[in-house]
């Protein structure tokens, strides 16, 4: 791993004692049909988070509102404290937010081609070739595939290449949807570590798992989703300690917490 973080420009520093993310009030539609019900949640600096439910309730439509990809109906998205609710991406990502979905690389470019557009944001050069030799050390099985297209790599190499843009962004907050989908456990294991890895340099982490146990090993707290709605928030050891309340949740029909 590279032994230091990038200096972000001034305008962009995050505000002192501020959430790395934060999102609250969110109301969110397809044409007529809405998604979200003022759901909300917090990933506090150098905490990891998981977003938990059943497929269909609305996660994946809350991360397309995090990073910029949606607009929301009505709520507020905040990076560091500062609101980015009418920022484009291209400025959530200036500002800290990094993120993983599945196993999305380009598949026609080598695996360093597709590290090196990764850094593509990254002013300094040379901290951003140190960023992609980094990357490839912490993965010898992508150093060893490193010239070959991503067309040509497994699921589970697909995945390490996906994260290991996190190596190269250095975000100040990671947002990983489902790295865990129809992986080997243990090529899951080895991507878990890599996420304590960069949280334990500052990263904070925002995992959306349909794997309770595979969150519930990593994350601090977890929020759990239904319906478009947070039903709960409650720490893992909780969670660990009581699996019928995990049963419960996941199965649904609870009313939403307030935010």
């Amino acid at each position: 791993m590279i032994s230091r973080r990038r200096d972000p420009a001034t305008s962009y520093a995050p505000r002192p004692g501020a959430a790395a993310l934060s999102c609250e009030g969110i109301q969110c539609s397809y044409g007529q049909v809405q998604v979200l019900f003022d759901a909300g949640l917090v990933v506090n600096e150098g905490e990891m988070v998981a977003l938990l439910g059943p497929n269909g309730v609305g996660k994946s439509t809350l991360l397309k509102v995090l990073a910029g990809l949606l607009k929301p109906d009505a709520g507020s998205v905040h990076i560091g404290g500062v609101d980015v609710t009418a920022a484009p991406t291209r400025e959530r990502i200036a500002r800290g937010l990094g993120q993983v979905v599945g196993q999305a690389t380009f598949s026609s470019m080598t695996v360093t081609e597709n590290l090196r557009m990764h850094a593509y944001s990254i002013e300094d050069r040379a901290w951003a070739q140190e960023a992609v030799d980094a990357a490839l050390s912490v993965f010898p099985r992508l150093r060893a595939r490193q010239d070959q297209p991503a067309s040509t790599l497994s699921g589970g190499e697909r995945q390490m290449l996906a994260l290991s843009k996190a190596i190269v962004q250095d975000p100040r907050v990671l947002v990983v949807d489902e790295f865990s989908l129809g992986l080997a456990p243990v090529v899951v294991g080895g991507l878990l570590e890599l996420v304590r890895r960069l949280n334990e340099r500052g990263t904070a982490v925002l995992l959306v798992e349909q794997s309770v146990n595979v969150a519930l090993s990593l994350v601090d707290r977890a929020y759990f989703m239904e319906k478009g709605q947070i039903v709960a928030c409650e720490t893992s050891a909780e969670l660990s300690a009581d699996p019928d309340r995990v049963r419960e949740l996941m199965l649904g029909g609870h009313v939403a917490v307030a935010q």
